[in-house]
């Protein structure tokens, strides 16, 4: 594809990105930001807990709390 073909497909990407993030505020309304924050919560949670094993399974403590040696 050209580079003008690419610049548009770009564009017209971030026109939908941008009207779709319109449309998921205004018509969430008020449950927005309670809802992202509680899936924000729940993925740092199951990150968390996915980090630990993979640090369980190279034999590093997780709960140690001094760094270094």
């Amino acid at each position: 594809m050209s580079w003008i073909t690419d610049k548009l497909a770009l564009i017209l990407g971030a026109c939908a990105c941008a009207a779709a993030a319109w449309a998921i505020l205004h018509y969430s309304r008020e449950w927005f930001f309670p809802v992202v924050t509680v899936i924000a919560i729940v993925c740092f949670y199951v990150d968390n807990r996915r980090l630990r094993s993979l640090l369980k399974e190279h034999g590093i403590d997780p709960q140690r709390t001094k760094r270094g040696a």
